[in-house]
């Protein structure tokens, strides 16, 4: 690292710190990463509006090579044939909606309607940051542009893929790939410069050592396993001076004063009762990985290589029941319209729990007339981190 580039970190450094508001997914290709592409002679994402013309590209070079765990030896894409009749592999069918068939531990739906909320829930949060990152003075110098090499980003967890995207069109000069447990449902045509791969993250990253500038992970706990670890993982794909960005909501609801709202049987409201439910149920399946937004930090600090762990926390009310301008209006209008369909989409993980038909389907119904008329006032908070890898 020459010293003028020294100088220019330590004081993006200074700027950052002022003060501011089980099994793979194909068992054909065991333990390997997917990628999906439009073309066969393109290495990017393919339209997946167009289910009869989709390719899956395996790795470049020495994609047949693989590790002793079932794993890629590389990152670089070959050719694998995927069209409709494959989705089988990766969704499946339970309690009338579509989710994956990797792991347990995650199962949030994983169909359209899914992945619209998601595309609204992007929204929130870049609206709620301002960006589509916190800590923007580190993430926009570790994605300077280079003479000697193009910089990378990683989304894990892509869902949508509107995150992945909207980064690919912002940074054009980077090559952006998203990862989830499945294929992203997007219409229109992708930025050149972006890709989606099907992996489990739980399976780790050593095909990807030091590879990115740039690793994002967003709302991912409910699916991973050992949250300390992955961090570890994606540390491990970063380059020196890269930047590791996290962020989740919570599951804890907040009352009009911005704190936690107790959980009693007799007094809670049917809101309550369903987020309540959600939650065990989420942590029975993922263990202590649904906490990780409170964890975080301390868990980056624990990172050796890595250093410059910051976080922040921001409150939005569900609904417009409180705002001080437009802007603030819509952002918890959106929010309430995201919450409605986080809702509508516990069905699978509830009834899956043991929870009686009847019974989830009064707590929805309940649930959400209570929010569409703003009869519970009540705040969400949405917790981010990030940490620099060390030089």
């Amino acid at each position: 690292m020459t010293s003028d580039e020294l100088r220019s970190t330590e004081e993006v450094l200074q700027k950052s710190k002022a003060p501011s508001k089980q099994h793979s997914a194909f068992r054909k290709v065991r333990g390997r990463s997917h990628v999906f592409e439009d073309d066969c002679n393109r290495g990017h994402a393919y339209r997946l509006n167009d289910l009869s013309r989709r390719t899956l590209s395996l790795g470049r070079a020495g994609a047949d090579e693989t590790s002793s765990s079932g794993r890629t030896t590389s990152p670089a894409p070959s050719v694998y044939s995927f069209n409709s009749s494959d989705e089988r592999q990766v969704l499946r069918q339970a309690y009338g909606r579509m989710v994956n068939s990797q792991i347990e531990s995650y199962f949030l739906p994983a169909d359209y309607e899914e992945h619209r909320r998601l595309d609204l829930q992007h929204q929130v949060y870049t609206m709620a940051l301002g960006a589509l990152y916190p800590a923007a003075p580190l993430v926009r110098w570790a994605l300077r542009p280079r003479h000697d090499r193009r910089p990378a980003i990683m989304d894990v967890g892509a869902g949508s893929g509107s995150w992945a995207i909207d980064m690919a069109r912002e940074f054009p000069y980077c090559d952006v790939v998203g990862v989830d447990l499945v294929p992203p449902r997007v219409t229109g045509q992708l930025p050149e410069n972006c890709r989606f791969e099907i992996d489990d993250a739980n399976l780790g990253f050593s095909h990807y050592r030091q590879t990115y500038d740039v690793v994002h992970a967003r709302a991912v706990s409910m699916g991973v396993r050992d949250f300390p670890a992955l961090l570890r993982e994606l540390a491990d794909t970063l380059r020196p001076g890269g930047m590791l960005v996290l962020g989740d909501g919570e599951m804890q609801l907040y009352d009009e004063e911005r704190q936690p709202l107790q959980y009693s049987e007799r007094d809670a409201s049917w809101t309550q009762r369903v987020f309540f439910a959600a939650y065990n149920a989420m942590r029975n399946r993922a263990g202590g990985s649904i906490d990780s937004h409170s964890m975080s930090p301390t868990w980056l600090r624990a990172v050796e290589s890595l250093t410059e762990v910051g976080w922040d926390k921001v409150f939005i009310p569900v609904g417009p029941w409180i705002y001080a301008n437009e802007k603030e209006k819509h952002l918890a209008e959106m929010l309430r319209a995201n919450t409605l369909a986080f809702i509508s989409g516990l069905g699978p993980l509830l009834l899956s729990e043991g929870y009686l038909k009847e019974s989830v389907e009064k707590m929805q119904h309940e649930a959400s007339l209570e929010i569409r008329d703003l009869r519970v006032h009540i705040y969400t908070r949405w917790s981010f981190a990030w940490a620099m890898k060390r030089f």
